[in-house]
């Protein structure tokens, strides 16, 4: 049996811009209608307190109505909730005709976990629902199984969350907020939305909402300028359409986040549930980065686990008022493939994390004070909008995390491996220099001629090439041992101190595996992306800017001549990696059409397709049966030739992509 208490919802903005609504929601437990709550007054900005109860075996269903006249039923949306684990506080949100209204809720199910606390408000909790609203927190570990792990295109390892580890994190971010008396009370204050200590808009402190439409500014820091720590699992990236030229230098790289548990203090607002996890509520952290600074070898795929480090802000530019971290400077992305770091150069299973860091966080408009910080003033030589960088002095940043093997030991005979495959730079002589640098991040037309590349793809930094890297500043590693005395990860390191110049990039591909493949199941595909068509634009003189990949891998494509409606553009782009046991295959692009100025764009339809594991091919068949935007036109025994459709978005697309599955283990 569940019980769910309806708290409150709140109002941030109305579906009738000349006022008030008069809103409906009822309430389903099991598919009955139960209760139909009525609020004939409800204006922007205000909370309506519901606290009521319902019990439900399968699923509560919410759907909210606006009867204002003359449409007595618009119909502004529905929630289902299934949860098998109990959640606090959390959000739902409707959203249809331009309406934003969130439902808060508790959750509480009878559970024969192991409790390690009693609270007389929400029962027993095992240490696993303690520790966060999602994964092995809010789901039970079987559905974590199902709608986390079985839909990431990475695996970390055996990892288990570290009390003292945890609450260290917590307390070299947030200060004496961390110093508790009990391990209740910690959960409260940081595995909480609402409670008095999270990071939301109901703090005394915390920017107001009233204040975005009077501050000026889109961003306001949560608590300052320092650099900050966030770590999840990759949900959605992709390029912005609607980024204002007033505001930005460039338009900003968006990537969406399921926090890891150590982080979710971070976040400020309720959960969200978000596409892709039916009717799961999956917490998602929104998180920026300018794409000026932000190199597309950097730039985050579906599926992987990403850290980074950067400012932690208010979004005040956008209801309701949400933390991100905008913008980074510091960036690893982690996934699984295979390479030949085994005994006598075999192909094993590796974890394959991609490492960035640049000086040029983005333009936020009003940085003196991360100049002050990092260099201790605003160098002399860089002047005019260059000083709006959110400046990264990263020889004062060493990175440092934890690298895990993807798979478990396969014997007590193997040993833990690793390889540099790749590591460069790109370091600047003198403040001159550096504001020639900042200007290239600050390129708003990457298409003309592709030589206005800024620093989007950092092998074609116009004008800073980069050089390979000495080996006093490469990635370093330190093995280390599990509880079994086991070796189990490496400590990884870049501490780029004492680099001459002045360092503004930095790229490094690292691996690490054992030294026996085990048995596991092995397949390296290439996927080539021949052709597509422009089936439809949305205005007949647009460029088009579109990033396309596979597994982690994206290539970019602009134009610079005018897309035109029936029109076949050839790419030839191939990517090749390998899967591991039932890894999915995974297509993805996004886009915009770009008008000629870094406002007022149209959003390309996207592709993505996810191709379950390990028969990939019989996954295709599958997906092409059910999917009119998918087609194969011909096929061999280890390779398929696909259409590919894109949905959504104001213009139509279709990629030809050759899938081949080139060897096998």
């Amino acid at each position: 049996m569940k019980t769910i208490t309806v708290k409150s919802m709140k109002c941030f903005e109305n579906e009738d811009w000349t006022g008030d609504d008069e809103i409906r929601l009822e309430i389903r437990a099991d598919g009955t209608l139960v209760d139909t709550l009525k609020n004939l007054d409800f204006d922007e900005g205000e909370t309506w307190t519901i606290n009521k109860s319902y019990t439900y075996n399968n699923t509560i269903q919410f759907k909210l109505f606006d009867e204002d006249w003359p449409d007595a039923d618009d119909f502004l949306g529905e929630n289902t909730i299934s949860a098998n684990s109990s959640m606090l506080n959390v959000t739902v949100s409707f959203g249809e005709d331009d309406a934003d209204y969130e439902l808060i809720f508790d959750l509480v199910v009878q559970t024969n976990d192991p409790p390690v606390v009693d609270d007389p408000q929400i029962g027993s909790l095992s240490i696993r629902q303690f520790f966060s609203r999602m994964g092995r927190g809010v789901m039970a570990a079987s559905q974590h199984d199902i709608h986390i792990q079985k839909a990431r295109l990475y695996r970390i390892g055996n990892e288990v969350i570290s009390l003292r580890d945890t609450f260290s994190r917590h307390s070299s971010q947030d200060g004496n907020k961390s110093n508790t008396s009990s391990i209740r009370n910690w959960v409260q204050k940081h595995c909480n939305y609402r409670s008095s200590d999270t990071y939301n808009s109901n703090k005394p402190n915390a920017p107001g909402h009233a204040e975005i439409f009077f501050t000026g500014n889109n961003w306001g820091t949560v608590s300052n300028e320092l650099s900050q720590q966030m770590a999840g699992f990759q949900h959605s990236s992709r390029v912005t359409y609607t980024d204002n030229p007033f505001t930005h230098e460039t338009r900003d790289w968006n990537w969406d986040l399921i926090p890891d548990p150590t982080f979710m203090y971070m976040m400020g607002e309720g959960m969200k549930n978000k596409g892709g996890y039916g009717t799961n509520m999956v917490p998602i952290l929104h998180c920026e980065w300018e794409s000026g600074s932000f190199p597309v070898q950097w730039r985050p795929f579906w599926g992987e686990y990403v850290t980074f480090w950067g400012r932690h802000i208010w979004d005040l530019g956008h209801a309701p008022l949400v933390t991100e971290i905008h913008p980074a400077h510091t960036i690893v992305r982690e996934h699984t493939t295979a390479g030949n770091i085994g005994r006598n150069g075999a192909i094993v299973p590796v974890n394959q994390a991609f490492i960035g860091m640049g000086l040029s966080g983005g333009f936020v408009g009003h940085s003196n004070g991360r100049w002050n910080a990092e260099f201790g003033g605003v160098p002399d030589g860089v002047w005019g909008d260059t000083t709006d960088c959110w400046a990264t002095n990263l020889e004062n940043h060493p990175l440092r995390f934890k690298f895990y093997p993807p798979v478990e030991r396969p014997d007590s005979d193997s040993t833990l491996n690793f390889r540099v495959n790749l590591c460069r730079h790109i370091a600047v002589n003198n403040n001159s220099q550096l504001d020639d640098f900042l200007e290239v991040t600050q390129g708003d037309d990457p298409a003309f001629g592709g030589e206005d590349l800024a620093f989007r793809d950092f092998e074609q930094a116009h004008g800073f090439a980069p050089v390979n890297t000495p080996n006093a500043f490469k990635p370093t590693f330190t093995q280390r041992l599990g509880p079994d005395g086991q070796p189990a990860y490496f400590d990884v390191e870049v501490d780029l101190s004492g680099m001459a110049g002045i360092p503004v990039g930095y790229f490094a591909v690292i691996e690490c595996g054992w030294s026996k493949k085990g048995n596991h199941n092995l397949q390296k595909y290439e996927v080539k992306f021949e052709k597509v068509k422009a089936i439809e634009t949305d205005e007949w003189y647009d460029d088009w800017h579109m990033y396309y990949g596979a597994n982690g891998h994206w290539w970019a494509w602009w134009t610079d001549d005018f897309i035109e409606e029936g029109e076949t553009y050839t790419k030839n782009k191939s990517v090749n990696f390998w899967t591991v046991d039932d890894m999915p295959l995974v297509i993805r692009d996004t886009g915009i059409e770009w008008d000629g100025l870094d406002y007022s764009n149209e959003k390309l339809d996207t592709v993505g397709l996810v191709l379950e594991g390990s028969n990939h091919f019989g996954s295709l068949a599958t997906v092409a049966n059910n999917d009119s935007h998918v087609s194969v036109v011909s096929q061999t025994s280890n390779s398929r030739r696909v259409k590919v459709k894109g949905k959504g978005g104001d213009t139509s697309h279709q990629w030809t992509i050759n899938i081949t599955r080139t060897q096998q283990l």
